[in-house]
């Protein structure tokens, strides 16, 4: 049987469907790509107001860190502390000590740690401020400390490592109470070194794997991609190459 050429009359318009499907297809496109903008600038507003973090950061977490904390075994000898100008000398102890001697090494000294974990992470330090509110206990300040030294990696090791927190902040409440007291005459003929350590957070002759390890923490917490300062990245760095040459 052939073809009859008069059915090409009856059949529809390929060539008007498939322009019709194109323009469907274009029309949708650009839908998505309208939502996927209204879905960043809600996502920015979000930032901005400081919104965003809250799930990460609340009161329930805060008391599970802070009773995870207080399982260390040398929990007790966390002292509050403070810090305290002595003639021309700040000197700092304790957990407020060390919280205080932290700030002064931020980009703008002055700012609030909640300013200053907003400043890195949009919203953290404001999810901090509204999750620490009430009576500031030591944990709690123990937990703000901890972000102090962390960061916006902070949630991380509360979470994950508590007692090596505790570990972290024994170390460093020592080195800064140490370097409060009169040295000793080897630190006096290298006070290069001797700054060095303190940078690190450590002891006076602390050995080359306190070194490693405070040096890769510190990195860790305050490298440039992870919205730490420029600056206290390399001296960190500076230290660690002087304490290890």
């Amino acid at each position: 049987m052939g073809f009859d050429p008069r059915s090409w009359a009856r059949a529809p318009a390929r060539g008007a469907q498939v322009t019709a499907n194109i323009d469907a297809l274009l029309a949708e496109n650009e839908a998505l790509r309208r939502e996927v903008r209204l879905l960043r600038q809600q996502l920015l507003r979000q930032q901005a107001q400081g919104s965003v973090f809250r799930g990460e950061v609340s009161v329930e977490r805060v008391e599970a860190w802070g009773q995870a904390l207080a399982r260390h075994p040398r929990w007790r000898e966390l002292r509050v502390g403070a810090s305290a100008r002595v003639g021309e000398t700040m000197v700092f102890s304790g957990l407020r000590g060390l919280l205080e001697h932290l700030s002064s090494q931020w980009s703008d000294p002055r700012a609030q740690l909640e300013e200053e974990l907003d400043r890195r992470l949009p919203g953290l330090g404001s999810a901090l401020r509204q999750a620490l509110r009430g009576p500031q206990t030591k944990a709690r300040l123990a937990i703000r400390v901890a972000f102090a030294m962390y960061g916006v990696r902070a949630t991380e090791w509360l979470s994950e490592s508590p007692l090596r927190v505790v570990d972290d902040l024994l170390e460093r409440v020592a080195a800064l109470e140490q370097a409060a007291c009169p040295a000793p005459a080897e630190d006096s003929t290298d006070p290069e070194r001797a700054a060095a350590f303190a940078v690190l957070g450590l002891r006076w002759g602390a050995s080359s794997e306190a070194i490693k390890r405070a040096h890769r923490r510190l990195v860790k917490t305050h490298h440039p991609d992870q919205g730490g300062a420029v600056d206290d990245f390399r001296r960190i760095h500076a230290a660690y190459q002087l304490l290890m040459a």
